[in-house]
């Protein structure tokens, strides 16, 4: 990467961070947030390795700020592979593989924290706690993680228009 992609880089972590610390939602077993939106962005203006990097390092340094630290390597996993598969999709490809990995990438974000969510709940719920238990309770936050990629997505298309000009 360049040093000009680096810094975009890491002024895009630090807003994503900042924006998604200020706008979160509860959640019955964390919180939703704006996360994605940097996400996004990152991934279709620099591809895959961006991707990666800022979803990665997002996810985990706003759970660290946001006194969620049980989620933090969970969410360096989960919305840095999010991220790379966003960006492995939407370099230089048709519509349709665009869509199809914008599509996967957020698939990614919502089975990965209902599996997360769910290992943490069957953890945390001692032995009486069935592991089937545990899954189905952890569905409890699939909607909610559906519209963060929803939104995530719809603000990332409102604001890159402008922002390519400066990002290129």
């Amino acid at each position: 990467m360049k040093t000009k992609q680096l810094t975009i880089g890491a002024v895009l972590i630090a807003i994503n961070i900042v924006l998604s610390y200020v706008a979160k939602l509860p959640t019955p077993t964390g919180f939703v947030s704006l996360v994605e939106t940097g996400i996004f962005i990152g991934a279709w203006h620099f591809g895959p390795k961006m991707g990666l990097a800022v979803g990665g390092l997002t996810g985990f340094l706003l759970d660290l700020f946001a006194g969620y630290p049980q989620w933090m390597f969970f969410s360096l996993i989960i919305h840095g592979t999010e991220g790379w598969i966003i960006g492995h999709y939407n370099v230089e490809k048709t519509v349709g593989v665009r869509i199809l990995g914008n599509f996967l990438g957020g698939l990614t974000m919502v089975v990965g924290y209902w599996v997360a969510g769910s290992f943490l709940l069957w953890v945390t719920g001692g032995s009486k706690m069935s592991l089937q238990s545990a899954a189905l309770a952890g569905l409890t936050d699939v909607t909610a993680n559906i519209v963060q990629v929803l939104v995530g997505f719809i603000l990332a298309l409102i604001v890159s228009v402008p922002l390519r000009k400066w990002i290129r």
